[in-house]
C-alpha cells in the first residue's frame, strides 16, 4: 500500500501548481481584457474597475506567492476562492443590471462549479469550512438580484431557471463535498493504519532490541509496573535462581528475598525512600544469595520513572555482579597493606641487627672476661642469649617483609616431609595423629630447605595449639591441580605448574575476619606471652619471596587448612658450597677497610678485626671509602654494609672500587638482604655476605674466607 503520507504530500503540490496556473490564468486575463475594452472601446466604466480589481488581486497574490511558495494550498488558495466569489457576483449582477438578459449571466455563474473544485482541491487549512460555506452560497446574490430587478413579464419562467440553477448547484456542492471528505477520511485512515503499522513496526524492534541486550548481558535487567507490582526479568534471573523461583519473581517485592539477610533491612528501606520521594534514581551496593547459597556482591542501578503528579510508578534497572571485581580489590588492598608493614618491619628489623650486632659481641666480650666469676659470667650468657632471641625476632620480621638471606636448592617436597616425621613427633602430643603423604610423581621445587622446613614447623606448631584435645595432623604433597595453576598464574603468578604443600588440621578453626589477619606481623590469638603473632607472617614472607603463594581456609570448628604453592622446578641449581678457609687460626694482618654509617656498629667491628690481627681503616660513607680506595693501593679487603645514605650504597661502592681495584676482595654485612646481593650471590658463590647480628667468630671466619678467594 503506497504511504498516505507521501500522497497527501503529492497532492499538496499538484494543489500549488494549480493554484499557480489560475493565479496566472486570472492575471493575463484580466491583462486581456483591460487591452481589449481600451483597444475597441467597448468597456463600461464599471467594467473596467472590476477588471482592474482583478489584475491588482491577483498581481498581489502572485507576489505574495513568489515569495512565500509555502502559502499557495492555504492562504493564497483561500484568498482567491473568497475573491472570485465576490468577482463572479460583481461581474454577472453588472451584466444583468446593462441588459436585463438572464442569458448573459450564465458565463458568470459557470465559474462557481469550477470555483467549489478549486477550493476543495487547494485548500489544506485556511479556513476550509468557512471559505466553503461561502463558496456553496456564492450564487445566491446573483439571484436575488435577477428575481428582485428583473423586468421580464413572465417572471415565473426566470423563477424557474433559478431554482433549477441553484438546485442544480447545490446538488454539485454536496456531491462534492462528500466525495471530498470520503477522501480526505480515506487518506487520514490510511495515514493512521500506515502510523499505527511503523508504530508496531518500531514497538517490535524496539522489544527486540530489548530482549537481545537482556540475553547478551550477565547482569540481571528488571522492569517492573509499581502500580501493579508486576516485574518482568531477562534470563538471567533463571540461570541465577533456576525456572521454578524465577517464576514467583514476577512479584515486585519477590527480589527482596535474595538479599542478605544482614543488608535486606537497609537496601528495603532505602529502595521505599526513594520511591515515596522525588528521586528519579536509585544505586546500592547489597550481598546477594543464591538458590545453591552462594554469595554474591551486586551494584543495583535503577531509574524510577514518575507520572505528571511526581508518583513512582515504573522501576526499570539493573544488577551487576561486583563479586570477582571486590575480591580484587581485597587482594590488591590486603597487598599493598602486607607490602607497607614488610618494608616498615624490614627496617625495623635493620635498625635492630646493628643494635644486636654490639649487644651480641660485647656480650661475647664479657663472657670470656668474666670466665672466672661465675655471677658475672651468668649474666653475660644471659644477655647473650636474650640478644639471640632478639636475632630471632628480627629473622621472622626480616622473612616477612622478604628480606632474609635464601640459600635455594632442589627440593624433593614428599621426601623433605617424610624426614620431618621424627622432628614432628617429638613436637606435638601423643592424642594427635599424624598422616603424611605425597604424590608419587610430585615435582621438585626450588626453595631453601632449611627455611621451608621452619615453615612447616611453624604451622605444625599452630595446629598442635589448635587442638588441645587431639585430633588429625595431615600433611600432603602433590602437584597443583590445573585449575590451582590458573587461579594462581590470574593472581601474578608466573610460573606453569605449581608444587603444593598443605598442612591441615582438626582443630578449632578461625573465623573469616580472623583469616584475613592471620598473615599480619604481631596479630595473634594466643593469650599474652604465649605468641609473638609472627609464625604466619614468616611462612607468607618465605613464600612470597620463595616467587610462591600461601592460602589459609579455615571455619569454626571446621579446622584448618594452609596451602603452600611454589612453582615446579625446571632446571637444577645447586647447593652452595662454603669456601674452606686457608687459615688455620683467627689471626690476620691484611689491611681491611671498614665502611658503615652506624658509629657505633662501625666501632665495635674495627674494634673485633684489630683483636683479631688485622690493620683497619674505617669510613662513615660510601663516597668517603671510595676516596680512600683510589688513594690507598694497600687496601686487600672491603668491608662495607649495603644499606646506606648519601647516593651511593654497599654494592654501587663495591662495583666502583673494583673498577679500580680488580683484585679488591669484597665482604657485605648487612641488616636484612637486598635483591641485588641475594640475586648475585646464587650466581656467583665468591660473592660474600654476613649476616646481621653476628658473633665473633662467624666475623672471622667470614673475614678470613673473603681473603682466601
Amino acid at each position: 500500500m503506497e504511504d498516505p503520507i507521501e500522497i497527501t504530500e503529492r497532492r499538496r503540490k499538484l494543489a500549488a501548481q494549480t493554484v499557480q496556473v489560475a493565479l496566472v490564468i486570472a492575471f493575463l486575463g484580466a491583462m486581456l481584457g483591460v487591452v481589449m475594452g481600451v483597444w475597441f472601446d467597448r468597456v463600461s466604466l464599471p467594467e473596467s474597475r472590476i477588471i482592474t480589481l482583478s489584475a491588482i488581486v491577483t498581481g498581489c497574490m502572485m507576489a505574495l506567492l513568489f515569495a512565500r511558495p509555502s502559502l499557495a494550498t492555504n492562504v493564497v488558495s483561500g484568498l482567491m476562492s473568497v475573491y472570485l466569489v465576490f468577482h463572479i457576483n460583481a461581474g454577472a449582477i453588472y451584466a444583468f443590471a446593462q441588459s436585463q438578459q438572464i442569458v448573459l449571466i450564465i458565463p458568470y455563474v459557470i465559474w462557481f462549479f469550477l470555483l467549489v473544485i478549486f477550493h476543495d482541491y487547494t485548500n489544506f487549512g485556511f479556513y476550509r469550512r468557512t471559505i466553503g460555506i461561502l463558496v456553496g452560497l456564492g450564487p445566491l446574490p446573483i439571484c436575488i438580484y435577477v428575481l428582485t430587478h428583473s423586468t421580464d413579464p413572465d417572471a415565473i419562467a426566470v423563477l424557474d431557471v433559478i431554482v433549477t440553477f441553484l438546485f442544480s448547484y447545490l446538488a454539485y456542492v454536496l456531491i462534492i463535498g462528500m466525495f471530498t471528505r470520503n477522501r480526505d477520511e480515506e487518506t487520514s485512515l490510511a495515514a493512521t493504519l500506515k502510523e499505527a503499522e511503523r508504530s508496531a513496526d518500531l514497538l517490535r524492534i524496539s522489544d527486540e532490541r530489548f530482549q537481545l541486550i537482556g540475553l547478551a548481558t550477565n547482569d540481571l535487567v528488571w522492569d517492573a509496573d509499581l502500580r501493579s507490582g508486576k516485574t518482568w526479568w531477562n534470563e538471567a534471573l533463571k540461570e541465577f535462581l533456576g525456572p521454578d523461583q524465577a517464576a514467583a519473581a514476577a512479584d515486585l517485592w519477590a527480589w527482596k528475598n535474595w538479599i542478605h539477610p544482614k543488608d535486606r533491612d537497609r537496601v528495603a528501606k532505602s529502595l521505599e525512600d526513594a520511591i515515596r520521594g522525588s528521586d528519579k534514581t536509585w544505586t546500592s551496593e547489597y550481598r546477594v544469595v543464591s538458590t545453591d547459597q552462594q554469595t554474591y556482591d551486586v551494584v543495583t542501578r535503577s531509574l524510577i520513572l514518575r507520572d505528571a503528579a511526581g508518583v513512582a510508578i515504573r522501576w526499570i534497572g539493573s544488577a551487576t555482579d561486583v563479586t570477582e571485581l571486590k575480591n580484587l580489590e581485597n587482594k590488591l588492598r590486603q597487598s599493598q597493606k602486607m607490602e607497607a608493614v614488610g618494608q616498615l618491619s624490614g627496617g625495623i628489623a635493620h635498625d635492630f641487627n646493628n643494635l644486636l650486632t654490639i649487644i651480641v659481641g660485647n656480650a661475647e666480650t664479657l663472657s670470656e672476661l668474666t670466665a672466672n666469676d661465675p655471677r658475672m659470667n651468668k649474666l653475660a650468657k644471659v644477655t647473650l642469649q636474650a640478644a639471640e632471641r632478639g636475632a630471632a625476632l628480627t629473622r621472622r620480621l626480616l622473612s616477612f617483609a622478604r628480606r632474609q638471606s635464601l640459600e635455594p636448592q632442589r627440593v624433593d617436597p614428599g621426601k623433605l616431609l617424610s624426614e620431618l616425621d621424627g622432628l614432628i613427633r617429638r613436637t606435638i602430643a601423643e592424642d594427635i595423629e599424624i598422616s603424611i603423604t605425597a604424590d608419587a610423581d610430585v615435582s621438585p621445587i626450588e626453595v631453601d630447605p632449611v627455611q621451608l622446613e621452619n615453615v612447616i614447623l611453624n604451622l605444625i606448631i599452630n595446629a598442635r595449639d589448635a587442638m588441645p584435645t587431639g585430633g588429625l595432623l595431615t600433611l600432603e604433597a602433590s602437584n597443583a591441580t590445573p585449575e590451582v595453576n590458573e587461579m594462581l598464574r590470574a593472581d601474578g603468578g608466573e610460573a606453569d605448574h605449581y608444587v603444593t604443600i598443605t598442612v591441615s588440621d582438626t582443630g578449632c578453626g578461625m573465623p573469616t575476619d580472623i583469616v584475613e589477619h592471620a598473615f599480619e606481623p604481631f596479630f595473634t590469638t594466643k593469650e599474652v606471652g604465649k605468641g609473638s603473632g609472627l609464625g604466619l607472617s614468616m611462612v607468607w614472607g618465605f613464600v612470597q619471596q620463595s616467587a610462591g603463594f600461601a592460602q589459609i581456609q579455615s571455619a569454626p570448628g571446621a579446622g584448618t587448612s594452609v596451602r603452600l604453592h611454589f612453582p615446579a622446578a625446571n632446571g637444577r641449581i645447586e647447593p652452595a658450597t662454603t669456601p674452606v678457609s686457608n687459615h688455620t687460626g683467627t689471626q690476620g694482618h691484611e689491611r681491611v677497610l671498614v665502611v658503615e654509617d652506624e658509629a657505633l656498629v662501625r666501632q665495635h667491628v674495627v674494634a673485633q678485626l684489630k683483636v683479631f690481627g688485622y690493620q683497619v681503616t674505617e669510613a662513615a660513607s660510601a663516597l668517603q671509602a671510595y676516596e680512600i680506595i683510589k688513594n690507598d693501593p694497600d687496601i686487600d679487603l672491603l668491608l662495607t654494609d649495603m644499606v646506606m645514605p648519601g647516593g651511593m650504597n654497599g654494592k654501587q661502592l663495591a662495583d666502583a672500587a673494583l673498577q679500580i681495584r680488580p683484585d679488591l676482595k669484597v665482604l657485605f654485612t648487612t641488616g636484612y638482604t637486598e635483591d641485588a646481593i641475594f640475586q648475585e650471590r646464587q650466581s656467583n658463590p665468591r660473592v660474600h655476605l654476613l649476616q646481621k647480628p653476628y658473633r665473633r667468630g662467624e666475623l672471622a671466619r667470614m673475614t678470613s674466607q673473603a681473603l682466601d678467594e
